[in-house]
């Protein structure tokens, strides 16, 4: 996979159903490398100015809302630093540029952390963006004859990859309402706008998906949201997280950065035309904003021992659902950041 990254601006994205196939292209990147490498971050530590290099995924999210209002960027400077956005990344891709050494910040769902998750992954989860959980869930077709979940049995239901979001989503129901994996027709689409289209088209009854893969669902004519996350015990949040030589390195600066992360959050929740204005800018057709803003708000949060507790529970669910065969120890792969500073 090409793991070349592209500094500074974001796509900006047309209206309509298209809008999740340009999503998932965009997030594939391209361009020129970061100007820091690994070790000129380390050196910063030693009185140069801390570079924070952070990969966002396409679209809109919390880290390209805290590039437009410098939240991360004022937090940093605060602490003798700056930060260098790079993207638009795949989250696939962004994982392996900050293992790689090219980024140090991305973020990764609770569920496919578990894959980095292992011992002594390079990376560490330091925050986490929690929610209610209705951003995830699955739509369903109104002439499928489906109401509940159980009503899903024999029927054909897309999500993206093996182990994805998408999955265990559909996975975290079906347990909900005591059916198996087996009891309905799993379609893998790799790409979540295929799967999009795979419902509107009538090539599958369900769609278990995510974000605004949900909301333009939704805008299909005569379908259904079936459940979200919110009336099940899914709780794959978000993750924020930093490559283990930045953290041991620059601990400020992961402070600094999760400050920022945290200030952006609070204005969003207190004005939501932050976030509409922004989605609008990006391309977004105007009904799918209106989903996508009555979505549960986030608020950046710190994993204590208590939240690990629920994590842990996810991770849980993965070896049920059969994502991996066992829980990794996730005490040497996070760290407590109102420790750090």
């Amino acid at each position: 996979m090409n793991t070349s990254l592209r500094v500074h601006g974001r796509h900006r994205l047309l209206g309509g159903l298209t809008l999740v196939a340009a999503l998932a292209l965009s997030a594939c990147g391209g361009g020129t490398e970061p100007s820091a490498t690994a070790t000129e971050t380390a050196q910063a530590a030693n009185g140069e100015p801390v570079v924070a290099r952070v990969g966002h995924f396409g679209g809109t999210s919390l880290w390209t809302l805290a590039e437009d209002s410098n939240a991360v960027a004022d937090t940093l400077k605060s602490v003798g630093g700056s930060v260098e956005w790079n993207g638009p990344l795949a989250p696939v891709e962004a994982s392996e540029a900050a293992k790689a050494g090219r980024i140090d910040f991305t973020s990764n769902s609770v569920a496919t952390f578990f894959n980095e998750a292992d011992t002594a992954s390079p990376l560490v989860a330091f925050a986490l963006s929690l929610n209610n959980g209705n951003n995830q869930g699955i739509v369903v077709r109104n002439d499928a004859g489906v109401s509940t979940v159980a009503d899903l049995k024999g029927k054909k239901v897309a999500v993206s990859t093996r182990g994805s979001t998408g999955e265990y989503v559909l996975l975290a129901a079906l347990e909900s309402a005591g059916l198996k994996a087996s009891d309905v027709e799993t379609v893998y689409i790799a790409n979540p706008a295929d799967g999009v289209s795979a419902l509107a088209g009538g090539d599958v009854q369900a769609l278990a998906t995510w974000d605004n893969f949900l909301a333009s669902a939704q805008l299909i004519k005569d379908t259904t949201v079936l459940t979200t996350n919110a009336g099940t015990k899914a709780r794959n949040w978000s993750l924020f997280v930093v490559t283990r030589s930045f953290l041991d390195a620059n601990p400020a600066a992961v402070k600094g950065v999760f400050d920022g992360l945290v200030d952006q959050a609070k204005r969003i929740q207190t004005d939501r035309e932050i976030e509409r204005k922004a989605r609008l800018a990006d391309g977004q057709p105007a009904n799918l904003v209106d989903i996508v803003l009555g979505f549960d708000p986030v608020q950046v949060v710190p994993i204590d021992s208590a939240l690990l507790a629920q994590i842990k529970e996810v991770g849980e669910q993965t070896v049920r659902f059969g994502f991996r065969d066992s829980v990794p120890d996730l005490t040497k792969n996070y760290v407590d950041v109102t420790t750090l500073g």
